[in-house]
């Protein structure tokens, strides 16, 4: 006897919890140590009004343009304060639903809808979906927005996003006589654009994806219903952009220095663009040297003529894949859509990174599913049995790599040193290298790290000079530590209020408290914080 669709979720459930359930004794790494353990913005109640509301757009507040994401990392906050396991176990949790909607995604769009039987007869070609999920589920290029939760936004724009698809997808054909149900479907998909965009700017995919369902499944449907999914979800995630722009809040205390270009300028970054989406579909067929921390040292082996062959190749394909099913349109904008936010057509704090892939492997496990639902192989069973045969294979190997991965976000020394390794030019990796170093008293290899850190940035960083002057005074080299204080003042004379930069969210409280000591010990008064 087959597997029943719920077999197949509670199948899929249970693997993708089973494989991230590491990550649930975690500590917090990167921006989560100053958002959750600094900030105290989402421990203060009084702070869900503006959340709720949107009001966080005039903020300035760290993530005030995704207050989706700060409600969510809210509710943790207020059931579990500051420990990381609950944490870790809501963006797993996330996860797993994403899983699902995924798997319930490529079944709705199977070759032959009408086929009640086809996921019981017990056929293992029959689990097409079953299998596409499951790529998607343990592929090691997730776990950085599984693993780490103030990256939880690429977990909820996905979510909501795809929740507008299967919203509508639930539209059986004959509704048009159910005027109630319409109504509500197309405010529930309004909804779920505007909430994906208000988790992540990603999010304004989602009302283009329900218009790519409509063209590809639906375009004989040409009643009220489809006007208002479309154009109210489209309405507004323009009218929250908008209100994202005009509403920034500046000067910001937080964000202090803008993004800038790679390359610094449109035309260098689109030169540089090609090879980063070249190293997006390295990453997605080989999921090797993921980092937390990419750069041009990251693309070195991809020079520009390769990428833009590269990806003149995998359109060519996706050209091939939609005249042989339309289906794929729907496939190919999953991966498409969600990546043009993150293009560097507009200046973003950083080029690339894993998380800028999760959403778009939705589509890559759709693109999956279609490939072995499409007729020319349909009518080749033993074919189509050895395809799924090796996509069981390389779902256990993902998993594997997925769980060894999950190690390298446990805590920073492990991240700051595979990043180190991986981008040796990276300022940022040297400066977590060097600051977990110091955390934890090996001040050898904590001061040649920050070394490399004031290196790689010319010197032009007052903040790594601070980090040297303390790792000198823990060694009892207090003359030297006193110049490279002197030096870090110099170059970023905000450092004289430790307190300010701690409320900035440059700077952790105990790193604060012992620069304060610093001072104090060479003779220099802190100046003083006026909070509020």
């Amino acid at each position: 006897m087959g597997l029943l669709p719920w077999h197949q979720a509670a199948i899929l459930a249970g693997i993708t919890f089973a494989v991230f359930s590491p990550t649930l004794a975690s500590g917090f790494v990167y921006d989560a140590r100053l958002q959750i353990l600094t900030d105290p913005f989402l421990h203060d109640p009084r702070n869900w009004l503006p959340v709720l509301s949107f009001g966080t757009l005039r903020m300035d507040v760290l993530d005030f343009n995704r207050p989706v994401n700060l409600a969510s990392l809210m509710l943790d906050a207020a059931v579990w304060g500051k420990a990381p396991f609950g944490y870790h176990l809501t963006s797993v949790l996330l996860h797993v639903v994403n899983v699902l909607m995924v798997w319930a995604l490529v079944r709705g769009i199977r070759r032959d809808p009408g086929a009640e039987d086809l996921e019981t007869t017990g056929s293992l070609t029959k689990y097409g979906s079953l299998v596409a999920a499951a790529v998607f589920a343990v592929h090691p290029v997730v776990t950085e927005a599984v693993c780490e939760p103030t990256f939880r936004e690429d977990l909820l724009v996905t979510s909501f996003s795809l929740g507008a698809l299967l919203v509508v997808m639930g539209r059986v054909r004959q509704a048009v006589v159910s005027r109630g149900g319409d109504r509500w479907r197309a405010i529930g998909c309004v909804a779920c654009c505007l909430l994906a965009t208000a988790s992540k700017e990603s999010g304004v995919a989602a009302p283009f994806l329900v218009a790519t369902f409509w063209w590809v499944f639906r375009r004989d449907e040409t009643d009220g219903f489809w006007r208002s999914a479309i154009g109210g979800g489209a309405l507004v995630t323009v009218a929250f952009l908008a209100a994202r722009f005009l509403l920034e809040p500046t000067p910001s205390r937080i964000f202090d220095s803008r993004p800038a270009y790679p390359g610094g300028s449109l035309g260098a970054a689109m030169l540089i663009e090609p090879r980063i989406l070249a190293l997006y579909a390295q990453l997605v067929l080989l999921p090797v040297s993921l980092s937390a921390d990419y750069g041009l040292y990251s693309v070195r082996h991809l020079p520009l003529p390769f990428a833009v062959f590269i990806l003149a190749g995998l359109i060519a394909a996706a050209v091939v894949a939609i005249r042989m099913d339309r289906r794929f349109v729907l496939a190919i904008a999953l991966i498409a859509l969600p990546l043009v936010p993150v293009a560097n057509l507009i200046p973003i704090y950083r080029a690339a990174a894993d998380r800028y892939l999760y959403f778009p492997m939705t589509g890559v496990a759709v693109t999956i599913g279609l490939l072995l639902d499409v007729a020319w192989l349909a009518s080749r069973a033993h074919l189509r049995t050895r395809c799924v045969i090796g996509l069981l294979a390389a779902v256990a190997a993902l998993g594997l790599a997925c769980v060894e991965r999950q190690k390298v976000w446990a805590n920073p020394m492990a991240l700051w040193v595979d990043t180190y390794r991986k981008n040796p030019v990276s300022f940022t990796a040297a400066t977590g290298l060097g600051e977990a170093l110091r955390e934890e008293g090996r001040l050898d290899g904590a001061e040649q790290a920050t070394r490399d850190a004031i290196r790689l940035s010319a010197g032009s960083r007052g903040d790594s000079w601070a980090t040297l002057a303390l790792i000198l005074d823990s060694q009892g080299r207090v003359a030297e530590a006193k110049k490279m204080l002197a030096k870090a003042l110099e170059i970023d004379p905000r450092l004289k209020n430790p307190d300010a930069r701690v409320d900035a969210l440059a700077m952790e409280h105990a790193t604060a408290d012992e620069l304060k000591v610093l001072m104090g010990k060479v003779g220099l008064e802190p100046a003083a914080t006026d909070r509020p």
